[in-house]
């Protein structure tokens, strides 16, 4: 299984036909579903996975076909001069055979079993790409919402910074402040300014990096549409541990490709096993001809050569083989290492699941924790920096105490963002993991 590392926070600060909504200035609009959906039929890397996919089914096709007769068609046209005599003579030869494979040790059966198994895979493949596409958009998406939500507190934290400091012209024209308090009121609401205009920068890169993941025109104007609250958090419900590690051993195609691995590997064992068997062929023929130099009489005519030329063959071949200098007994057993080899590989890669599964459902339990613990403390720097706010109206503290107040409450704003975020697509990245649809 590929492993999700996520490294969420630095992307966001260093950042097809769907039924999109689209807004009277012709901005396309789209909930996480529809992302996704538009993600899975234009995604460049799922695009050439589905060609792999069409790659391996003519192979599959191809190996069902090998077991049918070959048929060709043979015609020669000779002429000859001789200076002798001034002779000119000239002839033809016409002929149609057939071959057909009647045993070989039942390997091409085994080699349409392992090409079937082949398209499989593919398919597989194409399913485990899309979880890492799927991962990625949920990530940009969400990246979007944080920041999206992270704008409208800092304007309202800038609508409160422009407040603060005309009460603070107005405390300085009486004479109830300093002018150096003044002025760390104007350098605060500057700040805050400056943060809105990169959050907005930052918001732009995150809808760069989603059209990236959907092979969009970086020119296309979109935006997402958010979820209602009720409905997001009623759908990040845990399941037991127990579930989540059955729904995804059962679904994840990394497992599955394993299993495939072994399988394939085990009809190569077969398919070189077969070369130990002696291989039985047919063939047919029919053939004719004629000679240009005996077309002197009625009974000697092209027509009549033809027919009296013509014969038929049919014949059956047997090879055995007797030594081979070892080769058929050597590759059997590369291909019972190579089986051996993916069996290990396998559960190896089962126990790595396992453990990894058991380590997300843990972290994604100290998210939630870490998200429920970071609500209540904001609540709490809110009201504290609602409270220093009233106070420094009436003047009975400082602008520093002020500002102080309120940089706690940004910064805690800021962990609060994070944790309830990062929350999300932990748990949403279970959902994947257990091939669940994943909505908002």
């Amino acid at each position: 299984m590929k492993k999700y590392v996520v490294i969420f926070w630095a992307a966001l600060l260093t950042i097809g036909d769907i039924t999109a909504q689209e807004n009277i200035s012709g901005k396309k609009s789209f909930t996480l579903e529809e992302c996704l959906q538009y993600a899975e039929t234009n995604n460049f890397s799922l695009q050439s996975a589905g060609i792999n996919i069409s790659t391996s089914e003519l192979s599959y096709k191809q190996a069902k076909q090998n077991i049918a007769p070959t048929v060709s068609a043979s015609a020669s046209q000779s002429f000859n001069f001789g200076n002798y005599e001034k002779s000119v003579g000239w002839g033809g030869n016409y002929g149609i055979n057939a071959g057909m494979t009647l045993f070989n040790g039942l390997s091409n059966a085994n080699k349409i079993k392992q090409s079937k198994l082949g398209v499989e895979q593919s398919q597989l493949q194409l399913e485990s790409n899309k979880n890492s596409v799927r991962v990625s958009v949920i990530q940009a998406f969400l990246a979007i919402m944080m920041n999206e939500e992270m704008l409208q507190y800092q304007q309202q934290v800038l609508k409160s910074s422009k407040e603060q400091m005309e009460q603070g012209k107005q405390q300085l024209d009486v004479g109830q402040i300093l002018e150096s308090d003044y002025k760390m009121l104007q350098a605060q609401y500057t700040s805050d300014l400056y943060n809105i205009e990169n959050t907005k920068n930052n918001i732009k890169a995150n809808y760069l990096a989603l059209k990236n993941i959907l092979s969009m025109d970086p020119s296309t104007e979109i935006s997402i549409i958010f979820p209602d609250s009720a409905t997001l958090f009623k759908s990040l419900e845990l399941p037991s541990l127990q579930e989540l590690i059955e729904r995804s051993t059962n679904y994840l195609p990394e497992l599955k490709m394993g299993e495939n691995d072994i399988a394939s590997a085990q009809y190569d064992v077969k398919i070189q096993k077969a070369n130990y068997y002696p291989t039985l062929s047919a063939s047919a023929g029919i053939s004719t001809g004629y000679n240009g130099s005996n077309l002197t009489s009625p009974n000697t005519s092209w027509g009549t050569q033809l027919w009296h030329g013509l014969g038929e063959n049919i014949g059956i071949s047997l090879n055995i083989p007797i030594y081979q200098r070892g080769t058929v007994r050597n590759n059997v057993k590369m291909a019972e290492y190579r089986v051996e080899q993916y069996e290990l590989e396998q559960k190896e890669t089962e126990y790595k699941v396992n453990q990894e599964l058991q380590q997300n459902y843990l972290d994604v339990t100290s998210a939630q924790n870490d998200f429920i613990a970071a609500e209540a403390k904001t609540d709490a720097y809110r009201a504290n920096y609602m409270t220093y706010k009233l106070r420094f109206q009436y003047g009975s503290v400082t602008a520093v105490d002020l500002i102080q107040q309120q940089t706690n409450f940004l910064n805690q704003l800021n962990n609060y963002m994070q944790a309830k975020y990062s929350y999300v697509l932990r748990r949403k990245i279970l959902d994947v993991y257990m091939g669940i649809p994943v909505t908002l």
